[in-house]
Formats: structure tokens, C-alpha cells, sequence
């Protein structure tokens, strides 16, 4: 991750705006082809925007200072100050940047210096690099549809006065502006100087002042060269003081325009939108949310913030997965979040779809068990088992799931009280948390999303086709269930018997998800915590100098977190060993059923069965990454021991050192109860049996 990678946005904005690139010492070069056509374009384009300034202020003098009605003459002087206002900023950004351009480029030489080394680039680079890339790319992407809206409302609107007959022509443009002909309107980009802003502040300022911090925290001042560190950290600490005050004497223009003027605007802005028709408001409304951007992006990176965080932090989907199911919530010391209350309804909502989900197993087999084969095409007879089979494997999965962790729950709260306590080390280093918890809530996030289409699908699925039925006069209705199960009542011919059965697999469907999502999500929990740690005592055992009189005490404390760690790890092995098995054996049979499923029946039934098997396929892929990326963070832990310094130790050392690089020669491996390892390579192995039952059962046909 390179300096100039900070740059991206910023340099798509400038291209954009066809203003010249910066540049400065060490940033890799760029062709430009047509410079004389860049800069002319641009020139001509601050011309325009310097001319709207007095073309806004002469059209108001003309024209809307002389209403007589007094709404419309507040009207036309609110649009006109807040046009005033929107082309006044992008013309101080536009002078700002040009002007201060050669100060610019020398500050950027000088941060480029500052810059961390590849071996100091670790998880804070990469979490100010998000931050100033998503902040830039949001402000991108905003300011550039409202541009492309600015500029075609104008074409858009002209084209429906010319289609609509009877209707006069307005030539209406962007804003109002007086041009000394007859057709006007011009705008060039807003929003240009905040990338700049978003650059200085975040890589100039706040990278190196919270590397200033965490060095001062781990300067020892018993060792010998502690006056030479702390005396390079004050000269550090004082050239990025004297880096942020140039840089706010540079853009102190551009900040006292832009909050002055962004400041007049929202007043006058939101009276015009009270006031104006429709699209006139509406275009106000986007002017009034850049303004609010725009000063919101100024203030946001002026103000330092913290970024701690706490174990239960990573527990908000599993929560909200309890939450939808009625499941009770898992409590631990340490836990700040005040307890759920299971009331009389939440537990009567858990028991009615717990209940439903257990009796979906009796009606698959009951179904099952009634299908007349003689009556049927075999392939058709055997379409429909395989339908019965892989919604038995599904409730199976979450029956049993359920119960494992209902038995397990007091048990998986003692092993969180241990978690809580490992958890307060990371917060000395809080971008390595940051970094795994934003890829780890990054992918729950779509498991959920993926998941709740996929219910509410299923769930209306028969409803869908009993209106489709009712809707084309249809003979026979087909009293179609989410899944073929048997209920101890009349459904076909009967509404109400129908609806009571699919309210009641509704409920255990969305039970049933729940707690296979739940399962999945605590794997994930307890595989991302472990990866943190592992991570972090390798990246400990990287740092520790043999050379100190305190290495043997900090080795001997890694060795003991090595062999917690592998306690723990051994601990929720033990605990989801049965869902390990449960999840990668009815797996494999039941997605060849509804693969063969999927090839047997119409369209909206086949949809429902390729999102079940998308759901078996996905569920068993969280499960073997969970465990592969525990494979790859342990394995961490002998490289890092064996690139550190330790032939610069005494014979002591090296021996404690020997003793943990015995430990960590095989990284740590979930088994299924000790058959298979909990891995990619079971996973792949599972998808290849799998498709050969399938393509066994199709050869049938």
C-alpha cells in the first residue's frame, strides 16, 4: 500500500475536471496526451464558473428583485443566494487549490517522506486507508450524480416541453444566470477542494500523530537507547506539528469560504424548497444535502475520534439472528449491553416455531412414507422423495442445531468469559481488531441479506401461486405448501386449513434459518477470535528484541497465550464437534437432491430449491473457511519466531523459544471428531461426492 494509493479519488475527481495533475517528488509518473486541450478546457471552464458568480447576482438584479408578490420575491432571492453560494465555493476551492498549488506539492513531498516503511505498513495504514478512500469514494460518487443531475434536469425538462403539445418552452437552465445573449447555463463541477481536505487530514495528520502514540507506548525506558528513541519521537512529533500548521495556513482560504458560504447556503436553501414548485425544490434539496456534505466532510476530519472497541461488538448479528427467532441471548461477564427480557410473548413466538420445526421432521417422513410411486412417472416419484429428503436434511440441520445449542449455552458463556478476558490485550493494538472485524461483519452482512431474501421467498412462494391461480380462473387450485409435509388436517379444498399450514412452516422456516444462521455466525465468531490473537502473538513474537534484559519474561508470557490459545481453540472444537459432522454429512445428500430437484419442476419451485441448495452450499463453505483461516493465522506463529532475533539472546531464551517452535511446527486444525479436518480441501471433497450421487441419480432418466 503506497502513498499515492491515498490519491485515487482524488486524481479521478481532477481528470474529471480536467485540472492538472499534482505531482511531487517520488510519485510514480503519468502520459498525458493532450496537456494544451486539459488546460485550455479548464481555463475556460473557471471562466464560466468566475462569470456565474456575477451572471447569479445580475439576473436576480434584473429580474426577481422587481416581483411584486412577496413569496416570490423570497423565493427568487433564496434560489438566487443559495446558486450564489453553491458556484462561490467551487470558485474559492478552484483559486485555493491553484494558487497554493506549488505549496501543495512541496507539503506532499514532505508527508511522502513521513510515510511509514514496508516493514512499519501494518493494520493502522490499512485502516486509514479505508477510511480515506470509502470517505472520498462516497463523496465521488455523491457529487458526480448530483452533477450529471444538475446538468440534464435543464435537456430533460426541455424535452418534455417540447413533447407535450399545447405546453410553452421555458429554456430553463441550471440556476438562474444572466448571460448577454439569450440561451444561458453553464456549471462546472462542485465539490473539487474536499479531496484535498480528506488527504492532508487523514494520511498527513492523523496516521502519523497515532504512530507518535502507540511508539511513546512502547518505548522502554530501561533500555540503553531509550534517550536516542525518545529523542527522534520529539523531532518526529515536532515536523508533523509544523507539516499540519502549513497545511492549515494553505487551505485556511478554503476552509473559511466553504463553512461562510455552506453556512448561508443551508439557510437560504431550505426557505427556496418551501417555497418553489416541485422540480425547482427538488433541485435545492440536492444542492442543500451537498452543502451538508460538504461541511460535515470539513468538520468530520477536524475532529479526532476513537475507534475502541469490545468483544460484544462482533456478537451484533448473532444478536439480531436471536432476536428475529425469539432465540434467548447469550450473556457473559463483561458484556455491556443490558439483558434481554424474555417476556411471556418472546417465549411463546421461540416455543410456537421450535415446536413447528421439530413436528416439520415428523410431516417430511409421514409425507414421505404416503407418496403413491404407483400411480407416478419413477423418475417424477422419485423427483418428489428427493424434494422430501432435502427438506428433511434442512429441518434435521436445525433441529438438532438447536438443541446442541440450547444444551450448550451455559457452557458457551464460560467459554466467552475466558474470550472476554484475552480480548482486553488487542485493545493496545486496536487496528488489527478493526481490520478483522470489518472483513468478518463485511461477509456476515451478506450471509444475512442472502438469507432473509431466501426466506421471505420461500414463505411467499405459496401464496404467489394461490394468487396467480385465483387471478387466471384456474379449475383447480393446487393448495401448493412451502414443502411437501403432512398436516393432521384438510388442506386441499380448504383456505383456512391451508393458510394455518403455511403461517405454521412459515414459523418453523424462519426458526429453522435462525439457528442454522446462529450456528454458522458463533463458528465465525469464535474461528475470527482465535485469528486475532494467533495473529497478534505472532506479530508480538516479531518485536520482542532478544538483546533486553526483558525478553525472557515477555517469551514466557507468549508461550503461556500460545497455550491458552490452543486450550481455547480446543475447547470450541469440542463444543461444535456435532454440528461440524451434522453440517458436512446430511450436506452431501442433500444437495444432490435438490440439484436433481432443481431439474425436475417449473420455474418458481425450481428457484426455491436452487436457493436451498445455495444455502447448504454456502453453510458448508462459512464453516470450512472458518477453519481454513484458522489454519493460515496459526501457521503465522513459527515464522514469526523464527525471523526473530533470537541468536542475539542467551542460551535460555533460545531454549523457551525452541520449545514454542515445537508447539508451532502443525498448525492448529478443527476435526469433525478427529475423521476430518474442518477445511477448504474437506469442502471441495464433500462438493465432488456430492455431484457424483447426482449425476449417479440422473443417469436414471
Amino acid at each position: 500500500m503506497e502513498f499515492h494509493e491515498y490519491f485515487e479519488y482524488f486524481d479521478r475527481s481532477i481528470r474529471l475536471a480536467m485540472a492538472p495533475r499534482f505531482k511531487w517528488s517520488g510519485r510514480p509518473a503519468e502520459s498525458d496526451p493532450n496537456p494544451t486541450f486539459r488546460r485550455g478546457f479548464f481555463l475556460l471552464a473557471s471562466f464560466c464558473l468566475a462569470y456565474q458568480i456575477v451572471g447569479v447576482m445580475t439576473y436576480w438584479l434584473l429580474f426577481d428583485m422587481k416581483e411584486e408578490d412577496t413569496q416570490r420575491f423570497v423565493a427568487g432571492i433564496s434560489e438566487a443566494t443559495g446558486a450564489l453560494m453553491l458556484v462561490s465555493v467551487g470558485f474559492y476551492n478552484v483559486c485555493a487549490l491553484s494558487y497554493h498549488r506549488n505549496e501543495i506539492e512541496v507539503l506532499l513531498t514532505h508527508l511522502m517522506k513521513l510515510y511509514p516503511r514496508p516493514g512499519e505498513r501494518h493494520y493502522r495504514c490499512r485502516h486509514y486507508h479505508s477510511l480515506a478512500n470509502g470517505l472520498m469514494k462516497f463523496e465521488f460518487v455523491y457529487f458526480w450524480l448530483f452533477a450529471l443531475y444538475y446538468n440534464g434536469a435543464p435537456l430533460a425538462s426541455l424535452l418534455y416541453e417540447h413533447l407535450m403539445d399545447g405546453m410553452e418552452v421555458g429554456y430553463k437552465t441550471q440556476i438562474n444566470t444572466w448571460y448577454p445573449w439569450r440561451v444561458h447555463g453553464s456549471a462546472v463541477g462542485y465539490g473539487l477542494g474536499h479531496f484535498a481536505t480528506c488527504i492532508g487530514s487523514i494520511v498527513g495528520l492523523k496516521l502519523h500523530f497515532d504512530a507518535i502514540a502507540n511508539q511513546l507506548r512502547e518505548l522502554d525506558s530501561r533500555h540503553q537507547g531509550a534517550r536516542q528513541e525518545l529523542r527522534r519521537l520529539i523531532a518526529y512529533h515536532s515536523q508533523v506539528i509544523r507539516i499540519a500548521v502549513q497545511f492549515n495556513e494553505i487551505m485556511n482560504f478554503s476552509f473559511l469560504g466553504g463553512l461562510v458560504f455552506s453556512t448561508i447556503a443551508l439557510c437560504m436553501t431550505s426557505v427556496a424548497i418551501l417555497l418553489l414548485d416541485l422540480v425547482s425544490a427538488f433541485k435545492c434539496v440536492n444542492g442543500l444535502v451537498a452543502f451538508i456534505v460538504y461541511n460535515f466532510v470539513i468538520c468530520f476530519l477536524g475532529t479526532e475520534f476513537s475507534i475502541g472497541m469490545q468483544l460484544e461488538d462482533f456478537m451484533l448479528y448473532q444478536d439480531l439472528v436471536c432476536l428475529a427467532a425469539q432465540l434467548p441471548r447469550f450473556e457473559w461477564n463483561g458484556r455491556r449491553s443490558s439483558a434481554v427480557n424474555q417476556n411471556l410473548a418472546r417465549r411463546f413466538i421461540f416455543l410456537f416455531g421450535a415446536v413447528n420445526l421439530i413436528y416439520h421432521n415428523i410431516g417430511c417422513i409421514m409425507y414421505g412414507y404416503f407418496v403413491d410411486g404407483s400411480t407416478q412417472d419413477p423418475i417424477e416419484y422419485l423427483a418428489e422423495l428427493a424434494t422430501v429428503g432435502a427438506m428433511l436434511g434442512f429441518t434435521t440441520v436445525g433441529t438438532l442445531s438447536l438443541w446442541k445449542i440450547l444444551s450448550l449455552k451455559p457452557h458457551i458463556e464460560k467459554l466467552m468469559d475466558d474470550f472476554e478476558e484475552l480480548f482486553q490485550h488487542t485493545k493496545k493494538k486496536p487496528y488489527r481488531t478493526r481490520h478483522y472485524y470489518e472483513s468478518y461483519t463485511r461477509f456476515i452482512r451478506r450471509l444475512v441479506i442472502f438469507t432473509s431474501l431466501a426466506i421471505a421467498y420461500y414463505n411467499l412462494l405459496p401464496i404467489i401461486l394461490m394468487t396467480r391461480e385465483l387471478l387466471t380462473e384456474a379449475q383447480d387450485l393446487s393448495y401448493r405448501l412451502q414443502s411437501s409435509t403432512w398436516y393432521p388436517w384438510k388442506i386441499q379444498g380448504s383456505v383456512p386449513g391451508f393458510l394455518v399450514a403455511v403461517v405454521c412452516q412459515a414459523f418453523s422456516c424462519q426458526t429453522n434459518l435462525c439457528v442454522i444462521m446462529f450456528s454458522q455466525f458463533l463458528v465465525s465468531f469464535f474461528g475470527i477470535q482465535l485469528e486475532i490473537h494467533f495473529d497478534g502473538l505472532a506479530r508480538q513474537l516479531e518485536a520482542i528484541d532478544a538483546r533486553l534484559p526483558t525478553a525472557k519474561e515477555q517469551l514466557k508470557s507468549l508461550i503461556t497465550y500460545h497455550n491458552s490459545l490452543f486450550h481455547l481453540a480446543d475447547k470450541v472444537n469440542r463444543f461444535f464437534n456435532f454440528m461440524f459432522f451434522i453440517s458436512l454429512s446430511i450436506s452431501i445428500t442433500c444437495m444432490c437432491f435438490l440439484a436433481f430437484s432443481m431439474t425436475m419442476f417449473d420455474l418458481g419451485p425450481a428457484l426455491k430449491h436452487m436457493l436451498g441448495l445455495l444455502l447448504f452450499l454456502i453453510y458448508n463453505f462459512c464453516m470450512c473457511r472458518n477453519g481454513t483461516y484458522l489454519i493460515f493465522a496459526s501457521d503465522k506463529v513459527l515464522p514469526a519466531a523464527f525471523y526473530n532475533n533470537w541468536y542475539e539472546g542467551d542460551l535460555a531464551y533460545r531454549k523457551m523459544l525452541l520449545i514454542l517452535m515445537m508447539r508451532a511446527t502443525k498448525p492448529y486444525v478443527w476435526r469433525t471428531y478427529k475423521l476430518a479436518p474442518v477445511s477448504i480441501t474437506t469442502y471441495m471433497a464433500t462438493l465432488k461426492f456430492s455431484y457424483q450421487m447426482f449425476t449417479c441419480v440422473r443417469s436414471l432418466k
